[in-house]
């Protein structure tokens, strides 16, 4: 475990620092999770563009599936991390986060699959997209109870402020899943030739690689902490309180991004291809925001619950605006040389022009993008989960869904839905930032009155 404090008055340069020591072993598992899922997408691309729309629509829509891994993960790490801020003791906390866990799979393990193809079906996948994505379903499901607990170890360790760990065992993660989806995609060193399917298989294996790691890591060399199982109700409840906000904002979030996904799936295979390898491309700049936003979680976390407010508040002032920066300049090269970076997922004329397109429109909105995951991880590590539910849903459906529905019933394109998803991006890092302001100076005002109630109880 690794406390991580931080002075009302400490250097940026020494807080940047700190962040950085959290968030780049977060940064690297999601970039090798993003550069998994390329590697996916260039493995199937030599099949057709419609297996290319199939592997990105489903992974799109699993999210809303992964959505409820957020209730025992997102529990799971905030209140480890108030735990280890207040000097607590963590185990029992993963002990009903892995129960909850695997409670919440089951039911997907039997019905999942079917519920993302009606998904799919309703919203506007043709029936080749719709068999292709069954086939690499297929086995996810089959693993899904494991992936759910690989997740909740994951959170353990951000929580307790060890993000190394994780890194070490996504590396292996990235390894056994590009192998073994090369492997069976091509039918290679004797194996089947599986096709799309085999991209599932990579998933499903290489997450069960991952499992029984934490397990081992667990048992056997006492990490993220000594492991004392117990079941208890109570903090199962406030679990459950904690992690359904955050899971209820990405599930709804996920099916409205996928309401949107829709819209463009409407213009054919070429153009719903292009917009899942711009997601693909954006989604590098994408998770340095999330690796910090994941960082900023664990610090407010633990200082909120060692209750050092005002240390609080400058750290996490500080990791958004460095965040800014640092996706401002990415979100530069997206402009700027957009063919370039679609060129290896597809070299057809009408995709990597409609891919550009979009690249250049979402980089406008990379620092704009930065603020409000910051300031979303800092406000969920606070325990402050249901402000991210109301404000992503309706600044997702007032700003970009509905203005989108209604533009693109008078102009045929989709340019459209993508202009109005980069002015809502700047909309809602507006709202996360009064917001944080807000709940942090109730803080603060707080805890200055307890303060001289004390000096005048003291008198």
């Amino acid at each position: 475990m690794q406390r991580v404090i931080i002075g009302p008055e400490e250097p940026p340069l020494r807080v940047i620092k700190k962040v950085l020591k959290l968030s780049t072993p977060v940064i690297v598992v999601n970039l090798l999770y993003t550069f998994e899922n390329m590697i996916s997408m260039l493995l199937v691309s030599s099949i057709s563009p419609s297996a290319v729309a199939a592997t990105g629509f489903s992974l799109s829509l699993l999210w809303f599936i992964y959505s409820l891994m957020a209730i025992s993960y997102s529990g799971t790490s905030i209140l480890i991390a108030q735990f280890v801020g207040a000097k607590k003791n963590p185990s029992p906390i993963l002990t009903n986060g892995l129960l909850l866990s695997l409670l919440i799979s089951l039911p997907l393990f039997y019905k999942g699959k079917e519920l993302v193809l009606f998904l799919m079906k309703l919203l506007g996948a043709s029936e080749t997209v719709r068999a292709l994505a069954e086939q690499y379903l297929t086995p996810i499901f089959w693993f899904i109870p494991i992936g759910f607990l690989t997740n909740t170890f994951y959170g353990a360790y951000n929580g307790a402020g060890d993000t190394k760990t994780p890194m070490k065992v996504a590396i292996l993660m990235n390894i056994t899943h590009i192998a073994t989806a090369y492997t069976l995609i091509y039918g290679k060193f004797g194996f089947p030739k599986l096709g799309v399917e085999g991209a599932g298989w990579g998933i499903a294996i290489s997450e069960t690689l991952a499992f029984f790691t934490y397990l081992i890591l667990l048992i056997f060399f006492k990490k993220p902490f000594p492991f004392t199982p117990r079941v208890d109700l109570r903090l199962l409840v406030r679990m459950v309180r904690l992690g359904t906000p955050t899971a209820l904002e990405r599930a709804i979030t996920t099916l409205s991004f996928n309401v949107f996904v829709g819209f463009l799936a409407k213009f054919g295979d070429k153009v719903l291809a292009a917009h899942q390898i711009g997601l693909r491309v954006e989604s590098i700049s994408f998770m340095i925001g999330f690796g910090v936003m994941v960082a900023s979680t664990t610090i407010a976390g633990q200082n909120y619950g060692a209750k050092n407010y005002k240390g609080m508040v400058h750290a996490v002032n500080v990791a958004a605006n460095f965040t800014a920066g640092v996706m401002g300049i990415v979100g530069l090269f997206l402009i700027l040389f957009p063919h370039y970076l679609v060129y290896p997922f597809s070299r057809d004329p009408e995709v990597v022009k409609w891919a550009s397109y979009y690249l250049q429109i979402v980089g406008v909105s990379q620092p704009a993008m930065a603020y409000a995951a910051i300031y979303a991880g800092a406000l969920k590590g606070m325990g402050k989960t249901t402000i991210p539910l109301l404000l992503n849903i309706s600044s997702f459906w007032l700003f970009r869904i509905i203005p989108s529905y209604l533009v693109l019933k008078l102009v045929k394109s989709p340019i459209v839905p993508w202009l109005f998803m980069t002015v809502e991006t700047l909309i809602r890092a507006v709202f996360y930032y009064f917001m944080f302001k807000r709940e942090t100076t109730k803080l603060l005002q707080g805890s200055n009155k307890e303060k001289e109630s004390q000096k005048e109880y003291a008198q």
